[in-house]
C-alpha cells in the first residue's frame, strides 16, 4: 500500500469514528429511519456504565427490522454499541425498562431532525446526577446552599459572613460543610481545640452501620463563640478532632463515604444525597434552627448534586466575571435543563440565584456580569421566547433588567481585607462595621429571599 493510500484509509475511518457525544444521535437517526418516529417516542435507550447504549424495545417488532437496525448500529457505531444493541426489558430481565416514564428526556440534535427520546442511565459513580430535582425536606427550616464551580470565590466567607449576621440579628444558624474533599468551614468558626468530635464525614461512614444516634449527632456540632448578638451559630463541620487525632484515616473514609448505604435485607440503597438529606432532617430533630447554610462542594463532583439537586434549597451560585466561570455554568446549567418543568408555582428555578463575587464596585462591570449570566439563562432555563410572550402565568422568564430574575446577580464588592480570611485570628472580619461595605448589599437581598427582618 502507497503512503498516499494509507493515510485516505485513515482519514476515513477517523472520519467513522463515534464519540460519545455522537452515539445518542446517531442511534437514534438509526431507529428513526429502521423502525419510525413513533417507535422512539414508546421505546428508550439504555446507557450503561461503560458508555454502551442499548435500544429497549417495549412493543412487537419484526425480526427482519430488528436485524437490520442491529446491522446498521454495529456497522455505525460499533464503539459504542453494547454487544446486543436491540434488546427488551425481559431479555435483560429488568422488568423497570418497562416503565414508559423510566429514565429522562433528553433533546437530541441530530443529523436528520431534532428529537426528544428517552434516556435510562446506569451510572457507577454520578447517579445522583440524573435522579432529577428534590423537593424540600420536610419539617426543617429553610436551607441555602452556597455553590461554585470554581474555588477561591469567597464562597466559604459569604457563607460565614451571613451567619455571623443573621447571629447578630437573634437567629440560631446551622452552618454545614458538605465539601469532604476540601474541608475547611468549621476553622473559619471554632478555634482547632474546639472542634466537635465528629464531622460530616464520620456520620456517613457511620450512618451504613446503624451506629448513628442522638448522643452522636449532638457530638457533630459546636458552637461558634465568634460571633455577636443574641442569635448562634452552631457549625457541622467535614471533619471534626477524630480526623485530626487519625489523619491518616480521612482518605478512607472519604472514599468509604462516598459509597451506598445499603437497608435491611440489602434491598433499600441509599446514595449520597439521600444520606445528605436524612443527616440534615436528624440535626435539625436535636435543636431548633431558624436558617441553615451549607457549604457546597466546588465544581462538577459527583456529590454536588446532593446539595444542589438534592436538598430542595434556595441555591446560590458564586462566579466571577471570567470565561471560566461562564463555561463552567454552562455545563451546569445545560443539566439542569433536563429537568425543567412545565412552570407552575413550586418551579425549582426561581430557588436559583447568580452572587456577583469579587464584584467591581461600578455599573459597567455589574452590567458586563449580568449580561453573560442573562445569556447563559436565556440558552438553557429560560422558556422560549414565544412562551414568555404567551401571557400564561406559568411561563418561567425575565427581562435582562429584571432584579428578580436567577442570573441578576447579586453583588459582594471586592475587599482586600478579605482576601486573607481568619476570623478566629482576627474577630473584626465577622463585624458589621467591618463586612458591610463589601458585603451589605448581599446581606440585605438574601434577608429579603429568607423574609428575615
Amino acid at each position: 500500500m502507497t503512503k498516499k493510500k494509507a493515510q485516505k484509509g485513515s482519514a476515513r475511518k477517523a472520519k467513522l469514528t463515534v464519540r460519545y457525544d455522537d452515539a445518542l444521535p446517531t442511534f437514534t437517526d438509526l431507529v428513526a429511519e429502521h423502525l419510525g418516529p413513533k417507535a422512539l417516542r414508546r421505546d428508550c435507550f439504555l446507557r450503561d456504565a461503560d458508555g454502551n447504549l442499548t435500544y429497549i424495545v417495549r412493543g412487537e417488532i419484526a425480526q427482519a427490522k430488528r436485524d437490520a437496525l442491529t446491522s446498521a448500529v454495529k456497522a455505525a457505531m460499533a464503539t459504542y454499541a453494547g454487544e446486543f444493541p436491540i434488546a427488551t426489558p425481559s431479555e435483560l430481565f429488568d422488568d423497570t425498562l418497562s416503565d414508559p416514564k423510566a429514565g429522562i428526556l433528553e433533546y437530541v440534535a441530530t443529523a436528520a431532525k431534532p428529537r426528544f427520546v428517552r434516556v435510562v442511565e446506569r451510572r457507577i459513580v454520578g447517579q445522583d446526577w440524573i435522579r432529577g430535582i428534590w423537593p424540600a425536606i420536610g419539617n426543617v427550616p429553610p436551607i441555602v446552599v452556597f455553590a461554585s464551580h470554581k474555588g477561591g470565590v469567597g464562597r466559604s466567607t459569604a457563607l460565614a459572613v451571613a451567619a455571623a449576621e443573621f447571629a447578630r440579628r437573634g437567629l440560631s444558624i446551622l452552618a454545614l460543610d458538605a465539601d469532604l474533599e476540601a474541608p475547611g468551614l468549621g476553622e473559619l468558626f471554632i478555634p482547632e481545640d474546639k472542634q466537635p468530635l465528629f464531622g460530616a464525614i464520620d456520620y456517613f461512614v457511620e450512618n451504613g452501620r446503624g451506629s448513628v444516634d442522638g448522643r452522636f449527632l449532638d457530638e457533630m456540632r459546636a458552637p461558634s463563640a465568634l460571633t455577636r448578638g443574641p442569635g448562634k451559630v452552631f457549625v457541622v463541620p467535614a471533619v471534626g478532632r477524630r480526623c485530626r487525632q487519625f489523619p491518616q484515616n480521612v482518605i478512607g473514609k472519604i472514599s468509604r463515604a462516598y459509597l451506598e448505604d445499603v437497608g435491611e435485607g440489602g434491598v433499600e440503597r441509599f446514595t449520597l444525597l439521600e444520606q445528605m438529606r436524612t443527616m440534615i432532617r436528624d440535626l435539625a430533630s436535636r435543636r431548633h434552627y431558624d436558617v441553615i447554610f451549607v457549604d457546597a462542594r466546588a465544581g462538577l463532583n459527583e456529590t454536588t448534586a446532593a446539595t444542589v439537586q438534592g436538598l430542595g434549597a434556595d441555591v446560590l451560585f458564586f462566579g466571577i466575571d471570567t470565561p471560566q466561570t461562564w463555561d463552567g455554568y454552562r455545563y451546569f446549567l445545560a443539566h439542569l435543563a433536563r429537568f425543567k418543568p412545565l412552570g407552575g408555582v413550586d418551579d425549582w428555578r426561581f430557588r436559583l440565584k447568580m452572587v456577583h463575587a469579587k464584584a467591581a464596585p461600578n455599573e459597567g462591570s455589574l452590567a458586563h456580569f449580568r449580561d453573560n449570566a442573562f445569556e447563559m439563562f436565556a440558552e438553557h432555563l429560560y422558556d422560549e421566547e414565544e412562551e414568555t410572550e404567551s401571557g400564561r402565568s406559568d411561563v418561567f422568564g425575565f427581562d435582562l433588567d429584571d432584579p428578580t430574575g436567577p442570573h441578576f446577580g447579586w453583588p459582594i464588592f471586592v475587599d482586600e481585607g478579605y482576601y486573607e480570611f481568619d476570623p478566629v485570628a482576627d474577630r473584626s472580619q465577622l463585624s458589621p462595621e467591618r463586612y458591610n461595605a463589601s458585603f451589605g448589599q448581599f446581606l440585605k437581598l438574601l434577608a429579603d429571599r429568607l423574609g428575615i427582618k
